[in-house]
């Protein structure tokens, strides 16, 4: 006669390892360090009645076209053309220099910001005090 087969004790199943939830960080993305190419003819008009034009064109990081204009009503006008700047760095955030006025431009995730530092020469008295970077969608092209 033939041995009984083994009884195998019941295993317990394997704790599903359940996926960790998404934490959202708080802090930037970082700059890629390819380089930069966005080109828009864009305004708005924000909550506070800042209105904004800009013509944007880089190509590998050199800014062939660049002008903007910033209307901020009573608190004044900043205008800017590439004509009386210099690009003083390409890559990864190209750099646009004149006199005391630096214009840096840099791509995080889905967005292009062009930012105005120390340029009260290119505004009508205090309005740089008031100037915000201004955002560029570079899906859609528009900027705010």
């Amino acid at each position: 006669m033939a041995p009984p087969p083994a009884t195998r004790a019941p295993q317990p199943a394997p704790e599903a390892k359940r996926p960790l939830p998404s934490i959202k960080s708080t802090k930037p993305l970082p700059i890629p360090a390819r380089p930069l190419a966005v080109k828009t003819e864009c305004s708005y008009r924000d909550d506070v009645g800042t209105e904004g034009r800009l013509v944007l064109d880089v190509q590998a990081s050199r800014v062939q076209r660049f002008w903007s204009q910033v209307d901020m009503g009573s608190k004044g006008r900043c205008s800017f053309d590439l004509s009386t700047f210099r690009q003083t760095t390409f890559t990864p955030s190209p750099t646009l220099v004149a006199g005391a006025c630096t214009v840096r431009m840099w791509e995080q995730g889905d967005q292009v910001t062009v930012s105005y530092q120390n340029c009260a020469s290119q505004c009508s008295p205090g309005a740089h005090e008031y100037l915000w970077p201004t955002l560029v969608s570079r899906k859609t092209g528009t900027c705010r």
